[in-house]
């Protein structure tokens, strides 16, 4: 619809300009203003609806439940998008919209269940309704798929898994497993003895309190992404120079020690010089930080028309997305305030575990369907080979 409106002025527009840059020039900008339409318009609908959704069951089902099973399903999202680039399996990739896109979100959705119920069986000791143990262990792996996708680019699975699709099968067992051994490893829940739902035996007594280690984890998602905005930069400009840069695991080693130094420098910053309680730091910095860069990266595309050199466009992409992480993250604390009035600010946190699951847990696995899967339908599809 958006394309066909914006291919009419275009061809309008060639009639009476004999000059074929500048036609060109014009149609490029057409096309990007279409889209940018497009991604704005999609982004409004995709939160309007999720945000409903939210509010319109009990605050303690969707931090349960609803986490569970959404948080589940979003490593097997970043297979499908980022990995597969949605072009795998052929039988679902070569199917017309919208029945591509359902086949998609119902393989996720098959993967969430399975995933989910093991691990609620296992991490959470099938207790009902879920607790903290599993939950958080299942957040744990939305960095972790994050970190073998991006930073390592696979490596070294694509050495050995030739297949795409056992690719990206492999990858999703060593998420699963080795999220599981840095839990056992990292994270400690003693913090929650005494709790009606606390049981020794499912504490993995790992060396630090378990909020540490998960708002570490969710900050590192957020500097990755920025990085992906930057284009890796300076990593990528220093490998013209150090060729060996682009080599994995050199390239991921590089980019984490960047994602290293801007992690502790955003802790230091927030909680050690700012004194801010460290839940605190995981929902209204980092949460709503990886909320506005989904925003940009997924509905807005990455806004391709921005021709603007790096490090300044990443930077200016990153200003937006912080622009768009207060705005709202406000309208949903506004929202839920005024729907549940939930007490937030200290134990038991019950505002900021609702906004961050109502933010990436609902809103995120959303925005994948309808940008990827769906390819945007019914607004107008995605151009074939553009970005996942």
């Amino acid at each position: 619809m958006l394309q066909g409106w914006s291919t009419t002025v275009v061809i309008s527009a060639k009639s009476v300009c004999p000059n074929q840059k500048l036609y060109a020039s014009l149609e490029e900008n057409m096309e990007n203003s279409g889209q940018l339409f497009k991604g704005v318009v999609a982004a409004t609908v995709v939160i309007g609806l999720s945000l409903f959704a939210c509010i319109s069951v009990p605050p303690d089902l969707l931090m349960g439940w609803g986490t569970l099973f959404l948080v589940a399903m979003v490593p097997a999202q970043m297979v499908v998008s980022l990995l597969w680039r949605c072009e795998y399996p052929r039988a679902i990739a070569d199917l017309p919209q919208p029945w591509r896109g359902l086949g998609f979100f119902a393989l996720s959705a098959l993967l969430a269940v399975m995933v989910g119920y093991v691990s609620w069986q296992t991490v959470g000791g099938g207790i009902s309704p879920p607790t903290p143990f599993v939950n958080m262990y299942l957040i744990f792996t939305v960095p972790v798929a994050l970190w073998l996708i991006i930073p390592l680019q696979a490596w070294p699975l694509n050495l050995v898994c030739k297949s795409i699709g056992w690719l990206g099968g492999s990858l999703l067992v060593v998420t699963y497993t080795l999220a599981y051994l840095l839990f056992r490893v990292f994270f400690n829940f003693n913090f929650l003895n005494g709790a009606p739902f606390y049981q020794a035996v499912l504490d993995p007594s790992g060396l630090y309190m378990a909020w540490i280690p998960l708002a570490m984890s969710i900050a590192s998602v957020a500097v990755i992404l920025i990085l992906v905005l930057l284009d890796f930069w300076p990593v990528v400009v220093l490998a013209k120079f150090f060729p060996a840069l682009t080599k994995q695991p050199i390239f991921a080693i590089a980019n984490g020690l960047l994602i290293a130094v801007a992690v502790f420098l955003l802790w230091w910053f927030f909680v050690g010089y700012g004194g801010m309680d460290l839940v605190l730091f995981q929902t209204k910095v980092c949460v709503a930080l990886i909320f506005g860069l989904f925003i940009v990266l997924v509905m807005l595309e990455g806004l391709p028309g921005l021709k603007v050199a790096q490090p300044w466009r990443g930077l200016f992409l990153t200003g937006i997305a912080c622009v768009l992480a207060v705005v709202m993250f406000e309208l949903y604390r506004v929202v839920v305030l005024g729907r549940f009035a939930l007490p937030g600010g200290e134990p038991p946190y019950a505002l900021e575990l609702w906004l961050a699951s109502s933010m990436l847990a609902v809103t995120f696995p959303a925005m994948v369907a309808h940008a990827n899967y769906l390819q945007f339908w019914p607004l107008g599809l995605r151009k074939s080979g553009s970005n996942q």
